[in-house]
């Protein structure tokens, strides 16, 4: 009787254990599937600043479909239009640069997907020519919506 006991003892700790695990299992899943898209709209306006390949500080001016890059402390400039494809989304067309030995002409296509929003730091992904780059961008300025 005693060994009786003690198996279901045992079976009712089991099944105690893997209900337990498996409910623990189910909410992380859950949670990981619900956690919210970022909020894209911080970088539709506003001044951000990220440093380049020589760690460089570069200015950035962005509003609405318009992006200035400054570059060498606003020596010279990148300009961009944007065509926002969502809020998270754009896709950058070079109108003019300025800037020596940049790789990329006028016409130059950027397809830029925001991946994640944390506080004013927003962490982007970067085609070009089918070549991917990530890039960190600070927001320096908040503006009125």
């Amino acid at each position: 009787m005693l060994t009786f006991d003690l198996f279901n003892l045992t079976m009712k700790k089991l099944v105690t254990l893997v209900f337990i695990t498996a409910f623990s299992l189910t909410a992380m899943s859950l949670k990981h599937t619900s956690d919210p898209e970022p909020d894209c709209n911080i970088l539709h306006k506003g001044t951000f600043i990220y440093a380049d390949e020589q760690g460089q500080e570069v200015k950035v001016l962005i509003d609405g479909n318009k992006h200035i890059e400054y570059h060498k402390g606003g020596k010279y400039y990148i300009k961009s239009q944007l065509h926002w494809d969502n809020d998270c989304q754009y896709t950058a067309k070079i109108v003019k640069v300025t800037l020596p030995g940049f790789p990329y002409k006028k016409g130059t296509i950027m397809r830029v997907m925001i991946d994640n929003v944390d506080g004013n730091a927003i962490f982007c992904t970067g085609i070009i020519n089918e070549e991917s780059f990530s890039s960190k961008l600070i927001k320096t300025e908040r503006t009125a919506k």
